[in-house]
Protein backbone atom coordinates (compact mmCIF):
# COMPACT_ATOMS: atom_id res chain seq x y z
CA UNK A 1 0.00 0.00 0.00
CA UNK A 2 2.38 2.72 0.56
CA UNK A 3 -0.40 4.46 1.91
CA UNK A 4 -3.40 6.75 1.55
CA UNK A 5 -0.86 9.70 0.76
CA UNK A 6 -3.84 10.66 0.42
CA UNK A 7 -3.58 11.22 -2.93
CA UNK A 8 0.11 13.00 -2.88
CA UNK A 9 3.01 11.35 -2.02
CA UNK A 10 4.26 8.59 0.47
CA UNK A 11 4.88 9.38 4.19
CA UNK A 12 8.49 8.54 5.14
CA UNK A 13 9.10 7.87 8.49
CA UNK A 14 5.89 6.44 10.63
CA UNK A 15 3.00 4.01 9.50
CA UNK A 16 0.43 6.67 10.12
CA UNK A 17 2.15 8.89 8.00
CA UNK A 18 2.22 6.63 5.57
CA UNK A 19 -1.03 5.93 5.85
CA UNK A 20 -2.78 9.98 6.53
CA UNK A 21 -0.20 11.87 5.09
CA UNK A 22 2.23 12.49 2.77
CA UNK A 23 1.23 16.14 -0.01
CA UNK A 24 3.51 18.67 1.59
CA UNK A 25 5.46 20.30 4.46
CA UNK A 26 9.14 19.34 6.16
CA UNK A 27 10.47 16.78 8.38
CA UNK A 28 9.80 16.61 11.80
CA UNK A 29 12.16 16.80 14.39
CA UNK A 30 11.45 12.98 15.20
CA UNK A 31 9.96 10.67 12.72
CA UNK A 32 6.57 9.49 13.06
CA UNK A 33 5.07 12.97 13.92
CA UNK A 34 2.90 13.58 11.09
CA UNK A 35 0.01 16.12 12.12
CA UNK A 36 1.57 16.32 15.38
CA UNK A 37 1.45 12.32 16.44
CA UNK A 38 -2.18 13.04 16.06
CA UNK A 39 -2.87 9.71 13.88
CA UNK A 40 -0.66 7.51 15.05
CA UNK A 41 -0.85 5.72 18.23
CA UNK A 42 3.10 4.68 19.02
CA UNK A 43 4.08 8.42 18.62
CA UNK A 44 4.21 8.88 22.17
CA UNK A 45 7.03 10.84 24.32
CA UNK A 46 9.61 8.46 26.14
CA UNK A 47 8.84 9.89 30.16
CA UNK A 48 11.79 7.50 31.76
CA UNK A 49 14.98 6.66 31.09
CA UNK A 50 15.45 3.35 28.73
CA UNK A 51 14.24 1.42 25.42
CA UNK A 52 10.92 1.32 24.58
CA UNK A 53 9.56 -0.35 21.60
CA UNK A 54 6.02 -0.14 20.35
CA UNK A 55 4.51 -2.23 17.70
CA UNK A 56 1.67 -1.01 16.32
CA UNK A 57 -0.18 -2.14 13.06
CA UNK A 58 -2.84 -0.66 10.88
CA UNK A 59 -5.36 -2.15 8.49
CA UNK A 60 -7.00 -0.48 5.88
CA UNK A 61 -9.35 -0.28 2.77
CA UNK A 62 -9.65 2.82 0.24
CA UNK A 63 -10.85 3.24 -3.24
CA UNK A 64 -8.18 4.88 -5.26
CA UNK A 65 -9.50 6.65 -8.80
CA UNK A 66 -6.22 6.31 -10.48
CA UNK A 67 -3.49 3.83 -8.96
CA UNK A 68 -1.40 4.63 -12.05
CA UNK A 69 -0.46 8.09 -11.48
CA UNK A 70 -1.22 9.08 -14.96
CA UNK A 71 -3.61 9.89 -17.62
CA UNK A 72 -6.30 7.74 -19.36
CA UNK A 73 -4.47 8.19 -22.82
CA UNK A 74 -1.24 6.89 -20.81
CA UNK A 75 -3.31 4.05 -20.23
CA UNK A 76 -4.49 2.43 -23.40
CA UNK A 77 -7.96 1.47 -21.57
CA UNK A 78 -6.66 -0.13 -18.31
CA UNK A 79 -9.53 0.89 -16.02
CA UNK A 80 -7.23 3.05 -13.49
CA UNK A 81 -9.82 2.96 -10.85
CA UNK A 82 -9.25 0.34 -8.25
CA UNK A 83 -10.06 -0.91 -4.32
CA UNK A 84 -6.87 -1.75 -2.41
CA UNK A 85 -6.65 -3.59 1.18
CA UNK A 86 -3.10 -2.91 3.05
CA UNK A 87 -1.62 -4.05 5.95
CA UNK A 88 1.41 -1.95 7.82
CA UNK A 89 3.17 -2.78 10.84
CA UNK A 90 5.47 -0.84 12.12
CA UNK A 91 8.11 -1.02 15.52
CA UNK A 92 8.92 2.08 17.11
CA UNK A 93 11.76 2.04 20.07
CA UNK A 94 12.14 5.11 21.61
CA UNK A 95 15.70 5.36 24.12
CA UNK A 96 16.62 8.08 26.98
CA UNK A 97 19.82 7.41 28.47
CA UNK A 98 19.93 7.50 32.54
CA UNK A 99 21.09 11.44 32.31
CA UNK A 100 18.55 12.59 30.15
CA UNK A 101 21.48 13.69 28.13
CA UNK A 102 20.55 11.75 24.19
CA UNK A 103 17.07 11.41 22.96
CA UNK A 104 16.42 8.26 20.38
CA UNK A 105 12.93 8.15 18.36
CA UNK A 106 13.41 5.35 15.41
CA UNK A 107 10.70 3.19 13.58
CA UNK A 108 10.75 0.94 10.90
CA UNK A 109 7.54 -0.31 9.27
CA UNK A 110 6.51 -3.00 5.90
CA UNK A 111 3.56 -1.39 3.97
CA UNK A 112 1.49 -4.37 1.94
CA UNK A 113 -1.10 -3.75 -0.79
CA UNK A 114 -3.06 -5.90 -2.02
CA UNK A 115 -5.45 -4.85 -5.10
CA UNK A 116 -8.92 -5.87 -5.92
CA UNK A 117 -8.98 -5.45 -9.79
CA UNK A 118 -5.44 -4.54 -10.59
CA UNK A 119 -3.39 -7.78 -8.66
CA UNK A 120 -0.44 -6.98 -10.64
CA UNK A 121 0.10 -3.76 -8.64
CA UNK A 122 0.41 -5.62 -5.45
CA UNK A 123 3.60 -4.93 -3.54
CA UNK A 124 5.18 -4.61 -0.47
CA UNK A 125 6.99 -1.47 0.59
CA UNK A 126 9.29 -0.17 3.62
CA UNK A 127 10.21 2.94 5.34
CA UNK A 128 12.06 3.61 8.09
CA UNK A 129 13.52 6.89 10.20
CA UNK A 130 15.56 7.90 13.09
CA UNK A 131 15.81 11.39 15.20
CA UNK A 132 18.91 11.82 17.54
CA UNK A 133 18.54 14.49 19.70
CA UNK A 134 22.43 15.48 21.53
CA UNK A 135 20.95 19.23 22.96
CA UNK A 136 21.64 18.23 26.62
CA UNK A 137 24.47 16.55 25.93
CA UNK A 138 25.60 19.58 24.01
CA UNK A 139 25.36 21.49 26.71
CA UNK A 140 27.41 19.71 28.84
CA UNK A 141 30.38 21.30 27.07
CA UNK A 142 28.56 24.10 25.65
CA UNK A 143 25.72 25.36 27.95
CA UNK A 144 22.72 26.34 25.42
CA UNK A 145 24.23 24.51 22.51
CA UNK A 146 21.78 22.71 20.12
CA UNK A 147 22.72 19.11 17.74
CA UNK A 148 19.73 16.87 16.11
CA UNK A 149 20.51 14.15 13.26
CA UNK A 150 17.67 12.64 11.45
CA UNK A 151 17.34 10.46 8.52
CA UNK A 152 13.96 8.79 6.69
CA UNK A 153 14.13 6.33 3.89
CA UNK A 154 11.22 4.64 1.84
CA UNK A 155 11.00 2.27 -1.18
CA UNK A 156 7.74 2.60 -2.63
CA UNK A 157 5.84 2.10 -6.45
CA UNK A 158 3.92 5.31 -5.30
CA UNK A 159 6.74 8.33 -5.76
CA UNK A 160 5.76 11.43 -3.62
CA UNK A 161 4.87 15.00 -4.98
CA UNK A 162 5.17 16.27 -1.14
CA UNK A 163 4.93 15.50 2.61
CA UNK A 164 2.30 17.38 4.62
CA UNK A 165 1.53 17.18 8.01
CA UNK A 166 4.10 18.33 10.51
CA UNK A 167 4.32 21.92 12.43
CA UNK A 168 8.08 22.62 11.78
CA UNK A 169 7.70 25.33 9.51
CA UNK A 170 10.71 23.53 7.61
CA UNK A 171 11.39 22.06 4.73
CA UNK A 172 12.37 17.86 4.60
CA UNK A 173 13.84 17.08 1.06
CA UNK A 174 14.97 19.60 -1.42
CA UNK A 175 13.99 16.43 -3.98
CA UNK A 176 10.40 16.49 -2.46
CA UNK A 177 8.24 20.00 -3.79
CA UNK A 178 5.29 18.69 -5.80
CA UNK A 179 6.53 16.86 -9.04
CA UNK A 180 4.67 13.50 -9.20
CA UNK A 181 5.98 11.11 -11.30
CA UNK A 182 3.71 8.26 -12.22
CA UNK A 183 3.80 4.93 -10.87
CA UNK A 184 7.04 3.53 -10.63
CA UNK A 185 9.37 2.02 -7.77
CA UNK A 186 11.11 4.28 -6.03
CA UNK A 187 13.37 4.82 -3.27
CA UNK A 188 14.53 7.69 -1.49
CA UNK A 189 16.42 9.03 1.68
CA UNK A 190 17.34 12.48 3.31
CA UNK A 191 19.94 13.16 5.91
CA UNK A 192 20.02 16.15 8.25
CA UNK A 193 21.83 17.40 10.88
CA UNK A 194 21.46 20.91 12.82
CA UNK A 195 23.67 22.76 14.85
CA UNK A 196 23.98 25.82 17.31
CA UNK A 197 26.72 27.16 19.39
CA UNK A 198 25.99 29.48 21.82
CA UNK A 199 29.18 32.76 21.55
CA UNK A 200 27.07 35.01 24.19
CA UNK A 201 23.95 34.87 25.52
CA UNK A 202 22.41 36.57 21.97
CA UNK A 203 24.85 35.60 19.58
CA UNK A 204 24.87 31.42 18.37
CA UNK A 205 26.85 30.10 15.19
CA UNK A 206 24.18 27.94 13.15
CA UNK A 207 24.82 24.97 10.97
CA UNK A 208 23.31 22.54 8.81
CA UNK A 209 23.81 19.98 6.27
CA UNK A 210 21.52 17.72 4.34
CA UNK A 211 22.14 14.78 1.72
CA UNK A 212 19.32 13.57 -0.30
CA UNK A 213 18.61 11.16 -3.02
CA UNK A 214 15.84 10.05 -4.99
CA UNK A 215 16.33 6.81 -7.16
CA UNK A 216 13.70 5.81 -10.19
CA UNK A 217 12.84 2.34 -11.50
CA UNK A 218 10.86 0.95 -13.98
CA UNK A 219 7.38 2.89 -14.86
CA UNK A 220 4.53 0.81 -14.37
CA UNK A 221 2.63 2.61 -16.44
CA UNK A 222 2.02 1.49 -20.29
CA UNK A 223 3.79 3.81 -22.35
CA UNK A 224 4.93 6.29 -19.77
CA UNK A 225 6.03 9.11 -21.65
CA UNK A 226 8.36 10.96 -18.72
CA UNK A 227 12.10 9.72 -18.92
CA UNK A 228 12.72 10.09 -14.71
CA UNK A 229 15.68 11.15 -13.52
CA UNK A 230 17.68 9.85 -10.75
CA UNK A 231 19.87 12.20 -8.53
CA UNK A 232 21.58 13.66 -5.27
CA UNK A 233 21.06 16.40 -3.27
CA UNK A 234 23.25 18.24 -0.84
CA UNK A 235 22.76 21.22 0.86
CA UNK A 236 24.86 23.54 3.19
CA UNK A 237 24.50 26.41 6.04
CA UNK A 238 26.51 28.28 8.08
CA UNK A 239 25.83 31.72 9.41
CA UNK A 240 25.21 33.84 12.79
CA UNK A 241 21.67 33.99 14.57
CA UNK A 242 21.41 36.73 16.58
CA UNK A 243 18.54 37.17 19.65
CA UNK A 244 17.69 40.57 19.02
CA UNK A 245 14.86 40.80 21.39
CA UNK A 246 12.86 38.40 23.80
CA UNK A 247 10.24 38.25 20.62
CA UNK A 248 12.57 38.48 17.25
CA UNK A 249 15.73 36.83 15.98
CA UNK A 250 17.72 37.52 13.31
CA UNK A 251 20.02 35.00 10.96
CA UNK A 252 22.33 35.74 8.68
CA UNK A 253 23.60 32.55 6.39
CA UNK A 254 25.84 31.52 3.36
CA UNK A 255 23.84 28.70 1.87
CA UNK A 256 25.10 25.98 -1.19
CA UNK A 257 23.30 23.53 -2.42
CA UNK A 258 24.70 20.47 -5.17
CA UNK A 259 22.17 18.88 -7.79
CA UNK A 260 23.97 15.92 -9.30
CA UNK A 261 21.70 14.09 -12.30
CA UNK A 262 24.54 12.04 -13.32
CA UNK A 263 25.73 11.69 -16.78
CA UNK A 264 22.32 14.18 -18.04
CA UNK A 265 24.19 17.60 -15.93
CA UNK A 266 24.81 19.03 -12.58
CA UNK A 267 24.13 22.13 -11.31
CA UNK A 268 25.25 24.30 -8.14
CA UNK A 269 23.74 27.31 -6.20
CA UNK A 270 25.38 29.45 -3.89
CA UNK A 271 24.85 32.45 -2.19
CA UNK A 272 23.43 34.53 1.03
CA UNK A 273 20.28 34.96 3.27
CA UNK A 274 18.73 36.98 5.90
CA UNK A 275 15.89 35.61 8.00
CA UNK A 276 13.89 37.09 10.92
CA UNK A 277 11.46 34.70 13.41
CA UNK A 278 8.80 37.10 16.09
CA UNK A 279 6.95 35.64 18.04
CA UNK A 280 3.70 37.30 18.47
CA UNK A 281 2.45 35.05 21.35
CA UNK A 282 3.54 31.75 22.76
CA UNK A 283 1.09 30.04 20.68
CA UNK A 284 1.89 32.12 17.75
CA UNK A 285 4.92 32.94 15.53
CA UNK A 286 6.61 34.03 12.26
CA UNK A 287 9.35 32.87 9.72
CA UNK A 288 10.88 34.89 6.96
CA UNK A 289 14.02 34.32 4.84
CA UNK A 290 15.00 35.66 1.34
CA UNK A 291 18.12 36.22 -0.39
CA UNK A 292 19.94 35.86 -3.44
CA UNK A 293 21.58 32.50 -4.99
CA UNK A 294 24.21 32.39 -8.13
CA UNK A 295 23.29 29.34 -10.74
CA UNK A 296 25.71 27.96 -12.58
CA UNK A 297 26.16 23.79 -14.04
CA UNK A 298 26.00 21.91 -17.01
CA UNK A 299 23.44 19.66 -18.93
CA UNK A 300 24.47 17.07 -20.84
CA UNK A 301 28.24 18.16 -21.03
CA UNK A 302 27.36 21.90 -22.07
CA UNK A 303 27.83 24.30 -19.63
CA UNK A 304 25.39 27.09 -19.15
CA UNK A 305 25.71 30.95 -17.99
CA UNK A 306 25.86 31.81 -14.61
CA UNK A 307 23.09 33.58 -13.87
CA UNK A 308 21.33 34.97 -10.09
CA UNK A 309 18.41 33.23 -8.88
CA UNK A 310 16.01 34.11 -6.04
CA UNK A 311 14.66 32.48 -3.14
CA UNK A 312 12.68 33.00 -0.35
CA UNK A 313 10.08 31.35 2.53
CA UNK A 314 7.20 32.71 5.07
CA UNK A 315 5.75 30.42 7.81
CA UNK A 316 3.20 31.46 10.02
CA UNK A 317 2.94 29.08 12.77
CA UNK A 318 0.37 28.55 15.00
CA UNK A 319 0.02 25.84 18.37
CA UNK A 320 -2.15 25.60 21.38
CA UNK A 321 -3.53 22.68 23.27
CA UNK A 322 -6.80 22.55 20.97
CA UNK A 323 -5.11 24.02 17.86
CA UNK A 324 -1.86 23.58 15.42
CA UNK A 325 -2.17 25.09 11.92
CA UNK A 326 1.24 25.92 9.84
CA UNK A 327 0.88 27.77 6.73
CA UNK A 328 4.33 27.87 4.43
CA UNK A 329 5.32 29.37 1.40
CA UNK A 330 8.60 29.13 -0.68
CA UNK A 331 10.04 29.37 -3.46
CA UNK A 332 14.04 28.56 -5.03
CA UNK A 333 16.05 26.67 -7.44
CA UNK A 334 15.24 23.20 -7.52
CA UNK A 335 16.18 20.31 -10.13
CA UNK A 336 13.95 18.76 -12.94
CA UNK A 337 12.96 15.25 -12.00
CA UNK A 338 11.67 13.96 -15.70
CA UNK A 339 11.66 14.80 -19.52
CA UNK A 340 14.83 16.50 -19.24
CA UNK A 341 18.13 17.91 -17.30
CA UNK A 342 17.28 21.20 -15.79
CA UNK A 343 17.36 23.52 -13.48
CA UNK A 344 13.25 24.66 -12.14
CA UNK A 345 12.35 27.87 -10.43
CA UNK A 346 9.38 26.24 -8.19
CA UNK A 347 7.55 27.80 -5.83
CA UNK A 348 5.05 25.43 -3.40
CA UNK A 349 2.96 26.65 -0.50
CA UNK A 350 0.90 24.29 1.95
CA UNK A 351 -1.29 24.25 4.98
CA UNK A 352 -2.06 21.78 7.57
CA UNK A 353 -4.03 22.01 10.62
CA UNK A 354 -4.64 19.73 13.61
CA UNK A 355 -8.04 20.79 15.29
CA UNK A 356 -9.73 19.37 18.54
CA UNK A 357 -13.61 18.61 17.95
CA UNK A 358 -16.32 19.20 20.63
CA UNK A 359 -16.04 15.78 20.83
CA UNK A 360 -14.12 14.12 22.84
CA UNK A 361 -11.27 11.90 21.21
CA UNK A 362 -12.27 13.06 17.90
CA UNK A 363 -9.92 15.51 15.88
CA UNK A 364 -10.19 17.16 12.78
CA UNK A 365 -7.30 17.21 9.96
CA UNK A 366 -6.97 19.18 6.90
CA UNK A 367 -3.77 19.46 4.65
CA UNK A 368 -3.90 21.78 1.51
CA UNK A 369 -0.51 21.61 -0.80
CA UNK A 370 0.49 23.71 -3.99
CA UNK A 371 3.19 23.61 -6.51
CA UNK A 372 4.48 25.22 -9.59
CA UNK A 373 7.97 24.68 -11.67
CA UNK A 374 9.07 26.53 -14.75
CA UNK A 375 12.67 26.05 -16.15
CA UNK A 376 15.32 28.99 -14.96
CA UNK A 377 17.45 30.16 -17.66
CA UNK A 378 18.39 28.50 -20.66
CA UNK A 379 19.86 24.95 -19.63
CA UNK A 380 17.43 22.66 -21.13
CA UNK A 381 15.95 21.72 -24.63
CA UNK A 382 12.92 22.93 -24.59
CA UNK A 383 9.92 24.15 -22.40
CA UNK A 384 9.34 22.40 -19.40
CA UNK A 385 7.18 22.94 -16.32
CA UNK A 386 4.51 21.48 -13.94
CA UNK A 387 1.79 22.22 -11.63
CA UNK A 388 0.51 20.06 -8.36
CA UNK A 389 -2.51 20.39 -6.63
CA UNK A 390 -3.89 18.73 -3.59
CA UNK A 391 -5.79 18.66 -0.66
CA UNK A 392 -7.50 16.43 2.24
CA UNK A 393 -9.52 16.14 5.04
CA UNK A 394 -10.07 13.37 7.57
CA UNK A 395 -11.46 12.93 10.77
CA UNK A 396 -9.66 10.98 13.27
CA UNK A 397 -10.87 9.03 16.52
CA UNK A 398 -9.13 7.78 19.34
CA UNK A 399 -10.99 4.58 20.18
CA UNK A 400 -8.66 4.01 23.33
CA UNK A 401 -5.28 5.27 24.17
CA UNK A 402 -3.49 2.77 21.44
CA UNK A 403 -6.10 2.82 19.01
CA UNK A 404 -7.18 5.26 16.17
CA UNK A 405 -9.72 4.74 13.38
CA UNK A 406 -9.76 7.11 10.71
CA UNK A 407 -12.01 8.51 7.90
CA UNK A 408 -10.19 10.88 5.14
CA UNK A 409 -10.78 11.75 1.69
CA UNK A 410 -7.86 13.16 -0.50
CA UNK A 411 -7.53 15.17 -4.08
CA UNK A 412 -4.98 15.43 -6.48
CA UNK A 413 -4.14 17.67 -9.79
CA UNK A 414 -1.15 16.93 -11.61
CA UNK A 415 -0.33 18.81 -14.83
CA UNK A 416 3.55 18.02 -16.67
CA UNK A 417 4.41 20.00 -19.92
CA UNK A 418 7.22 19.45 -22.31
CA UNK A 419 7.52 20.56 -25.25
CA UNK A 420 4.51 21.96 -25.89
CA UNK A 421 2.87 18.82 -24.43
CA UNK A 422 0.29 18.43 -21.40
CA UNK A 423 0.29 14.94 -19.32
CA UNK A 424 -2.13 15.66 -17.10
CA UNK A 425 -4.46 14.05 -15.41
CA UNK A 426 -6.44 13.56 -11.59
CA UNK A 427 -7.52 11.23 -8.96
CA UNK A 428 -9.81 11.13 -6.11
CA UNK A 429 -8.71 8.58 -2.77
CA UNK A 430 -11.11 7.46 0.19
CA UNK A 431 -9.56 5.30 2.82
CA UNK A 432 -11.40 4.13 5.86
CA UNK A 433 -8.25 2.58 8.27
CA UNK A 434 -7.63 1.14 11.78
CA UNK A 435 -4.14 1.64 14.09
CA UNK A 436 -3.36 -0.60 17.07
CA UNK A 437 -0.47 0.06 19.10
CA UNK A 438 0.95 -2.14 21.98
CA UNK A 439 2.40 -1.10 25.03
Amino acid sequence: MASIIFGMGVGLCSLSQAQMGGMGGGMPSIPGTAFGGATDPSSIQATTDGLRIIPSIQVSERYDSNVFFASKSQLQGTAPGDFITTVAPQVRGLYTDHDKLVKVNASVGVVGSYYANNTGLNYVGANAGVGLDMSDLMSQWRPGARWTVSDTYFYSPQPPAFLLGNQSGEQINPLLTGFQAARTNTSANSVNTQLELPLSSTVRLTGSYTHSFIRYGASQVPQAVAALISQDTQAYTAGVLVQASIQDSISVDFTSSDFDQGRLGAFSTKGGALGWTHRFSPAVSFKATGGVRELSGQSNGVRFPSTIAPFSSVAILWKDPTTSITLLYQSGITPSLAFSSAAMLNHSASFSLTQNTPIRDLVGLLGASYGVANQFGSNAGGPLSWTTVGGMGSLVYRVTQKMFLALAYSYQNVDNVFGGTHFAYDKHVVQLNLTQAFY
